[in-house]
Order: structure tokens, then sequence, then C-alpha cells
């Protein structure tokens, strides 16, 4: 009897400390939503430096690929930030009909060839398969975090 006593304290207590830890970890979720917001407060200008620096540091860019990528990243910043108003602005949301949806998705793809072109006439080689397997793991993860919700 006072064993089983002694493992149904065990088994509470470690359940006890296990939920704790699952609190922890969503209030640090919300740091991040919270870093997220801060970020969109930012101008497109502010966006692309930002962007440029981490790639610079990230794949030793020179002075002149720093100002090329900076220029694709101030053109994505701004079609990111004016995408983010629209989307704001519209009170009542639609529901998008099937070629609607196709043609969101062709544009978007579309973009992001452009994008993947774009930084292969930039970056070397090294730096572009650098940049690549970067951006592949984002993506990963983010599809992953995208599955848990």
């Amino acid at each position: 009897m006072k064993n089983l006593v002694i493992a149904l304290l065990l088994v509470c207590s470690v359940s006890a400390f296990a939920q704790s830890h699952k609190k922890d970890r969503k209030d640090s979720d919300g740091d991040r939503k919270e870093m997220r917001t801060k970020m969109s407060d930012l101008t497109p200008e502010q966006m692309a430096e930002l962007s440029t620096k981490k790639l610079t540091l990230h794949l030793d860019l020179t002075a002149q690929q720093q100002a090329a990528v900076h220029k694709l990243e101030l053109a994505k910043a701004t079609k990111r930030k004016e995408h983010a108003e629209n989307r704001k602005d519209r009170k009542e949301r639609k529901e998008l009909s099937d070629t609607e949806r196709f043609e969101m998705k062709t544009k978007r793809l579309d973009e992001q060839i452009a994008n993947k072109r774009e930084m292969k006439s930039i970056l070397t080689e090294a730096q572009y398969e650098k940049w690549e397997k970067a951006h592949k793991q984002k993506n990963r993860k983010r599809n992953s975090d995208r599955k848990k919700r």
C-alpha cells in the first residue's frame, strides 16, 4: 500500500512538471508572435536592409552583391507590405473560386521563380547552393509549423 501511494505521488508530480513545461513553451511562442508583429511595423526599406544584412553575414556577399540583393529585397518587401495593407482593408473575407485560387497560386509561384533566377544571377555558385539549402530548410520548418496548427 505504501509503495502504491509513493508511485502515485511520483506519477502526479512528473505529470505536473511536464504540464508546466508545456505552458512555458507556449509563452515563448507568444513572444515570437509579438516579435513578428513588431517586424510588420517596419518600413519596406528597413525590412530590406535587415534581410540584406542577414544574407551578407550568411553568404559573405561583396559590396556589388549587397547592392543587388538590397534592390531585390526592397522590391519583395514593398510587395509584401502592399499585400498586407490590402488584406487589412478587406473587411469581409470572401471565398475564392477555383480559378481565382489557381491564378493567385500561379502568380506567387511565378514570383518565386523570378526571385530564384535573380538570386542565381547575383550569387556565385557556392553562395547560391548555400542560399538554396538554407531556403529549403526554412520552408520545411515553416511547413512543419503549419501542420502542427
